[in-house]
């Protein structure tokens, strides 16, 4: 095997420190803003800068920053259902499709737990469809005793009312439950409680995404559906994974906690003689997805826990796939760790515990035209449970695996498999990630220690360097009017946090809407300040709000409001050197003081006679002048109008008598 080229790995990326192990107690470490960091060169797949064809469509990736580049508008801190799912679509209220689509980068802080839903209220989506037939509201308690393979049904797909019903009542919980990511997100929990439960997040036609430090659990389904021709037996099968990736390129899912929640596995009912499944995924990888890292991330309890191609009769995803897989701990799962279809896919530094055998079918899937390179993997079976149960193959036919250990013992597991497979794997792959991305092993006796240590949700020492907890309250004004002494819609919103714990970023909301951000740089417990300049107001009443935020929440001043009166220009005056009265002569338009004009027009009887663009100087005097030649004797009223962008001012009218 060629030698590694070795990578000094950031915080970033993922090797964080391991707990100290000297008599003296060390202070912790300091917390990093996860936000703003980005996925290191090297270590995965997801740092390829490249192209890539998700579902026939050309992209070319740049490396995965996610949100990193966010304007300071474009940050939230989260702890609402509604509050993620309108930070994902970029308003209030937005609709998937706008989540999907949205491109702004963005940085959503995820704080304490959010829940999408609960189970225990599956009968309030149920109970507002009804059964055509019937007229009843549907339930899945008739639809299982209406398709019971045992009874008149028959070992036949459901079809008819009752399974047209249970599609509409899916269609009800998906609009509540299931939510799409758009491109160029950071999704980040903070401190060791973030969790999105009974969500099911979907990254979908999207590139550049970021997931870290979240507890993602229990991706409930509702109303799963029965497939009698599922195997042999049948079997129930669920709509949503916890997270997936769908036709997305360059993400990024790091120090995750993936589970069932309140709803493992084992406590699933048994329904005509199979689990009554509610769940799908813990996080698949499909529809031509590609460069994708999966690093030091929990997944615990679960049978299907990870799908790396979603179908064999998908040609479109040959040269998707690639995924790198490394740092896991996989604890307690049937199988799918991962099963792979077509996909380049590196294995390395992962940890497998059977603390029984349970419901374990196998950890690697070896799938159509898929290339497994695996090294440095650790298995803790359960006792009894063969070496060669932990690959199977599905149409493959090469796996390269090496540097593995079973119970803590060096182990050639791929050669346990082939001594049984009706068909064996070759012992190759078709690439070698050296030639792809620098990384570094960890020899394999360290990996369960480092494993435990390090990898699922709540590991990070996340929020910010900052500050330890959500920002004090600003507090709010204005200089309008100081200086010139007019309230003329230029002044400056000043923000002063005087003590307590700072922000990273500043928002300013104007009669309610977002108009200005900015980054702050913090000293906690220091005064911070920051100043938004305003400028083009014209008069009226101005409500200001400033929110601080950092990772660990907002904080939301006292309303400000400002008083704008001056913004139109000042009264001016109109003369005139109409001494003979022969005709000809100067009218001149004096303000004297106050806001000045950027244009002037001069009206004769109502009719325009000469307009200027002006110089503004406020508030010093503003003087225009107009030359008058050859009006027949009468009498004429001419009347200025001066004007700016906030408005026009009328002179009173000037009358000159023409007499020669």
């Amino acid at each position: 095997m060629r030698a590694r080229r070795t990578l000094v790995v950031t915080l970033a990326a993922g090797a964080l420190l391991l707990p100290t192990t000297t008599a003296s107690a060390a202070p912790p470490p300091p917390a990093v803003d996860l936000g703003r960091e980005v996925h290191p060169p090297g270590g995965g797949w997801a740092s390829y800068e490249g192209p890539t064809v998700p579902d026939g469509k050309p992209r070319v990736a740049a490396g995965t920053t996610g949100g990193a580049a966010a304007d300071p508008s474009q940050v939230y801190v989260v702890d609402t259902w509604q509050e993620l799912r309108d930070a994902l679509a970029g308003k209030a209220g937005g609709s998937q499709t706008d989540a999907r689509t949205n491109t702004v980068p963005r940085i959503i802080y995820v704080t304490g737990t959010i829940t999408a839903f609960d189970p225990a209220t599956c009968d309030e989506f149920a109970g507002q469809v009804t059964v055509s037939d019937t007229g009843q509201p549907f339930s899945m308690a008739d639809y299982i005793a209406y398709y019971d393979p045992s009874g008149p049904w028959g070992k036949v797909k459901p079809s008819g009312p009752l399974e047209t019903a249970r599609l509409a009542a899916a269609a009800i919980q998906a609009a509540s439950t299931l939510q799409h990511v758009g491109s160029n997100v950071t999704l980040v929990g903070v401190g060791d409680d973030a969790q999105i439960v009974g969500a099911s997040m979907r990254i979908r036609d999207a590139s550049n995404v970021i997931v870290r430090n979240l507890t993602i659990a229990d991706a409930y389904d509702c109303f799963p559906v029965w497939d009698p021709t599922d195997t042999a037996v049948g079997n129930w099968n669920s709509a949503y994974d916890n997270v997936s990736v769908w036709t997305s390129t360059s993400v990024w899912v790091d120090h995750n906690t993936f589970n069932d929640g309140a709803h493992p596995h084992s406590a699933l009912p048994v329904v005509f003689g199979r689990p009554f499944e509610t769940h799908d995924g813990l996080l698949d990888i499909t529809h031509g997805s590609d460069l994708v890292t999966v690093s030091y991330n929990r997944l615990e309890e679960h049978d299907k826990t990870e799908l790396i191609g979603s179908s064999d009769s998908r040609p479109q995803d040959r040269g998707q796939h690639r995924v790198t897989l490394h740092h896991n701990h996989w604890i307690d799962i049937g199988q799918r760790a991962p099963r792979v279809r077509f996909g380049d896919v590196h294995l390395y530094d992962n940890l497998y515990t059977q603390t029984t055998e349970g419901l374990f079918q196998y950890y690697w899937g070896a799938g159509i035209e898929s290339s497994i390179y695996a090294e440095n993997n650790a298995f803790e079976l359960a006792p009894g449970v063969d070496p060669a149960r932990i690959i199977t193959r599905w149409s493959g036919t090469q796996l390269f695996e090496t540097g593995s250990t079973v119970n803590g013992e060096p182990a050639d597991i791929l050669a346990a498999f082939n001594a049984t497979a009706p068909v064996p794997l070759a012992p190759t792959a078709r690439w070698d990630p050296a030639d792809v991305y620098a990384y570094t092993l960890d020899p394999v006796e360290d990996v369960p220690a480092t494993v435990r240590a390090q990898a699922g949700a709540g590991v990070l020492p996340s929020g910010t360097p900052v500050a330890t907890a959500a920002p004090g309250v600003a507090v709010l004004s204005d200089d309008n009017g100081q200086g010139t002494g007019l309230f003329d819609g230029a002044y400056t919103i000043t923000a002063n946090l005087y003590w307590g714990q700072n922000a990273t970023v500043a928002q300013l909301y104007e009669n309610g809407v977002l108009v200005d951000s900015q980054w702050l740089t913090g000293t906690t417990p220091r005064r911070q300040t920051v100043a938004f300049p305003i400028t083009g107001k014209v008069n009226g009443s101005y409500t200001y709000v400033v929110e601080l935020l950092n990772p660990y929440g907002t904080s939301t001043s006292r309303p400000h409001t400002v008083v704008v009166k001056d913004a139109s220009p000042a009264l001016a005056v109109l003369s005139d050197d109409n001494r003979d009265g022969d005709g000809s002569f100067t009218v001149t338009t004096n303000l004297w003081w106050g806001t000045n004009a950027t244009h002037y027009a001069l009206y004769r009887d109502g009719v325009l006679v000469d307009e200027q663009d002006l110089t503004a100087a406020t508030p010093r005097r503003q003087t225009v002048r107009t030359a008058v030649t050859g009006l027949e004797p009468g009498t004429y009223r001419f009347v200025a109008v001066l004007s700016n962008d906030a408005g026009s001012t009328s002179t009173a009218e000037r009358v000159v008598t023409v007499r020669r």
